[in-house]
């Protein structure tokens, strides 16, 4: 397997509040990719000029433009269409811009701090104030919240009240309007208000109850403290806050720090510290709000990479299928696989067979159809993902089984249609049938890195929730190359037949029954615009650039290879596509 350069990378910093930290974020990884990078800052960054003042490339590697405005003009201004876009987003109205580029990066949200049972209290309460109050500016995660157990909860805030040097908030971070709302509202209501330097702290009240999200947005750094009954409790909290993109767990208890850090749906979670940036070496990123695009190791570095297949076609057959829109209701009809159950669609067309005679009424999805595949998936998701390796592995399996005893069917299905059946199915299914085993012998748990710098750090890929796959599809085997990794992976899968090469979709409905009911749908052909436009779809393989335009406004990834080749499959760059990166740093 091969890669290319992604070719042109833009690194936008004009909104960053740590420009020179970012950029080097996404350009040390773009530019050993083999990329020629552009940087965008703002006029005002001096620490850009001194970056390209100490660059060290050929002419056109790096290059760096700085402009007076922090919106216009835009990127492509620049660089005409970049394959790939890295920036700082403050929120989700600036996604626009960048949904034609194949990659997006943006750091915008909050944290938490969780106190638990045996923890240092007074080290959580020195690390609120050091990483949030007095240096908000400085710091890439300030937290939002803190969530202390109720039998701690007053040592906490002794502990805060204790090591706050009591200056007053700057008047230039906080309006007298704003200053004055939060005031208001904590004289109202009883509340306790803690003046730091950088940061205004509410005691026992929580964030949302002031509307304090919008205030972030703006800039102010509005934190709170509040008791809570128990881990459950703090982790309902932190999972319910999209901007929430990172949390620290303090307690001494292994056990218990274990489970937390598992149960937070945060991108970084750190254990008895808060607000170190990770190991480099450890990935972080496309959780949340914390961006579609990654940093930090060999993530970092595949955010830039287009992969390639060495070895080229085996044999796989291209249908290049016919269409009619004449009803034939005599004609065989191929349906669609929705929540384990093969089912007709509203609309339906003719395909023309290889003897350019009738051969099967095909399914047609709308978006509504489209929707029902979408929302039994994600009812199948929680079950699915919460499986080991190991019994996901032998459900897979036992689809591999089901796919292999169709070899007859499909042979006869293709000779049918008017192509040699029993030379096609016979080598698709023993390619289809050995990537699958392959996939299934193979662990994408995670790994523990060891760094001198910041203790040790666990980093794994979870499975992202349900993936689509509509792209021009070769054969049997090079759709089974893209489902199986993003099955393994924890991920639910709905597969958009290829109008080209519909027949190996359709097949697959018949046989993706052996599964359980919502991990594996197959819709109709035309149904790319459908699932790109649902905005509850995680990741989509789209097969050529020209589908990321019908992402419109909807968060989610868009990945595609070159091409497939029937047994050889990009697995790593698809299970870096179809995953999240969750890292979890220890200190020392």
């Amino acid at each position: 397997m091969g890669s290319d350069d992604s070719g042109m990378v833009l690194v936008d910093v004009r909104k960053s509040r740590f420009p020179l930290l970012e950029a080097n974020l996404a350009a040390a990884p773009a530019l050993a990719a083999g990329c020629v990078v552009t940087v965008i800052g703002h006029t005002r960054v001096e620490s850009l000029l001194f970056l390209a003042s100490i660059a060290n490339f050929p002419a056109g590697v790096l290059n760096v433009v700085v402009t007076d405005s922090e919106s216009n003009p835009p990127q492509d201004a620049f660089v005409g269409r970049p394959l790939v876009v890295f920036g700082p987003i403050q929120s989700m109205a600036e996604h626009t811009e960048f949904f034609n580029a194949e990659c997006t990066f943006y750091f915008c949200g909050r944290s938490s701090m969780i106190v638990l049972d045996q923890s240092d209290v007074e080290g959580a309460a020195r690390a609120l104030l050091e990483e949030t109050a007095k240096r908000a500016n400085f710091s890439l995660w300030p937290a939002t919240e803190v969530l202390v157990q109720e039998h701690l909860f007053q040592t906490f805030v002794s502990y805060f009240e204790k090591i706050n040097p009591g200056t007053p908030v700057s008047s230039k971070k906080f309006p007298e309007s704003a200053l004055g709302k939060i005031k208001k509202f904590a004289k109202d209501e009883g509340v306790k208000l803690i003046e730091c330097v950088e940061a205004l702290v509410l005691v026992n009240s929580r964030y949302e109850e002031l509307g304090v999200s919008k205030s972030v947005d703006a800039g102010l750094n509005v934190v709170s403290i509040m008791p809570i009954r128990s881990l459950n409790e703090a982790v309902s909290i932190v999972n319910s806050r999209p901007r929430i993109i990172s949390a620290s767990v303090w307690t001494q208890e292994g056990p218990l720090a274990t489970r937390a850090a598992s149960a937070l749906k945060v991108p970084l979670v750190w254990v008895n510290h808060h607000g170190v940036i990770s190991d480099p070496a450890s990935g972080l990123g496309s959780t949340l709000y914390s961006g579609f695009g990654r940093w930090g190791g060999l993530n970092g570095l595949l955010n830039f990479k287009q992969w390639r297949p060495t070895v080229c076609d085996k044999g796989a057959h291209r249908l290049e299928t016919k269409w009619s829109d004449v009803a034939d209701p005599t004609l065989r009809s191929l349906g669609m696989l929705i929540d384990g159950k093969v089912v007709q669609a509203a609309s339906t067309k003719v395909l023309i067979s290889r003897n350019e005679t009738p051969f099967a009424t095909i399914a047609i999805p709308n978006s509504k159809e489209v929707g029902s595949a979408v929302s039994a998936a994600l009812k199948a998701f929680p079950a699915w993902s919460a499986l080991s390796q190991t019994a996901r592995a032998e459900a897979v399996q036992n689809f591999a089984a089901a796919l292999l005893k169709s070899e007859a069917a499909y042979a006869k299905l293709l000779t049918d249609f008017g192509v040699e059946g029993d030379s096609i199915a016979a080598r698709e299914m023993k390619a289809a049938t050995q990537v699958l085993s392959k996939w299934c012998g193979k662990a994408t748990v995670g790994q523990v890195l060891d760094s001198s710098m910041n203790g040790k750090s666990w980093t794994r890929q979870v499975a992202i929730g349900v993936v689509g796959i509509c792209g021009p599809i070769d054969s049997l085997s090079a759709l089974i190359s893209l489902i199986a990794p993003a099955l393994l992976a924890g991920n639910c899968v709905i597969v958009g037949a290829s109008p080209r090469e519909v027949l190996v979709a359709l097949h697959l409905a018949q046989v993706g029954a052996a599964l359980p009911a919502g991990v594996l749908s197959v819709v109709g052909p035309e149904s790319q615009a459908h699932l790109a436009a649902h905005p509850e779809l995680g990741a989509l393989w789209v097969g050529f650039r020209e589908a990321t335009r019908l992402l419109s406004k909807q968060p989610k990834k868009v990945w595609r290879v070159d091409w497939a080749c029937l047994d050889v499959c990009p697995g790593e760059y698809i299970i870096h596509h179809c995953t999240n990166c969750r890292s979890v740093c220890y200190a020392d």
